[in-house]
This record gives C-alpha cells, structure tokens and sequence, in this order.
C-alpha cells in the first residue's frame, strides 16, 4: 500500500512540475514576443491624368493605436526620384477622438509624373513638438501632360 501512495504522490508532483514549467515557457514567449500596434493611412489623389496647370486633389487621413497625438501630411515629388516635400499637413489631433487628416490642391506646374504619398506623424503634446513618422502610404502617381 505504501508503494501506490509513493507512486501517486510523485505522479502528482510530476504534473505540477510539467504545469508550472509549461506557464514558464509561456511567460517568456509573451515576454519575447513584439507588440504590435494597430494602424492604418491612406491617400487618395485625383485625376490620374491633368494638363499642365491643373489641379490635383489630394486627401488622406491615418491613425495608430502607437500615438496619442498625429498630425497627417501630404507629400510630393516629381517623377520616380527625388526628395520628398511636404505639400500640407493637416490639424494636430489626438488620436482617441479622431483621425488625423489632410485635404489640398496642388497645381501641376510642368510634364511628366508627380507621385504624391502620405505620412503620418506622432507628436509629443496637442501643439506639437518632435514630429516621427509613423505610417507612410502606397505612393500615387499622376501624369501631367
């Protein structure tokens, strides 16, 4: 009898083993693991073709779960390469009630291909302060002719 009670106690004692080891590895996987925050922007440009000093209608808004206060600015550039300029950028918003938004019209000065992308920056406070990007769009492009 005292065999089967020495059995149970050490089969017992091996479970709480396999069972606290098991919550163990699960710690230091969620541990381990990167967080990542939810957020979204998109970009809307209009027309797709223009003549040369047409306007181009450009409108986008973004949020993330990451910020607390963004700001939404739409960029520019002429052709494939170059450096991106900031066309406008919307109001600072804090990101619980609202998106952050844009909305411009950018006339098409010469020929060829504008791109236009938009971006998303976190801020530090409601009057701005250290702008870093966080979400940036698929870039649009329009043909000026």
């Amino acid at each position: 009898m005292k065999e089967r009670v020495a059995r149970g106690t050490l089969g017992r004692r091996g479970g709480r083993i396999a069972a606290v080891g098991a919550m163990g590895a699960a710690a230091v996987v969620l541990a381990v693991t990167p967080a990542f925050a939810k957020g979204s922007a998109t970009l809307n440009v209009s027309p797709g073709t223009v003549k040369v000093g047409g306007a181009v209608h450009v409108t986008g808004q973004g949020d993330s779960d990451a910020l607390r206060y963004g700001q939404f600015c739409a960029q520019q550039r002429a052709g494939a390469h170059g450096a991106w300029k900031t066309v406008k950028c919307g109001k600072i918003v804090e990101i619980d009630g609202a998106e952050a938004k844009v909305d411009v019209k950018v006339k098409a000065h010469k020929r060829g291909d504008l791109q236009f992308r938009g971006v998303l920056y976190g801020v530090d406070g409601p009057h701005g302060g250290h702008p870093y990007a966080d979400i940036h769009t698929d870039v649009k492009t329009v043909h000026v002719r």
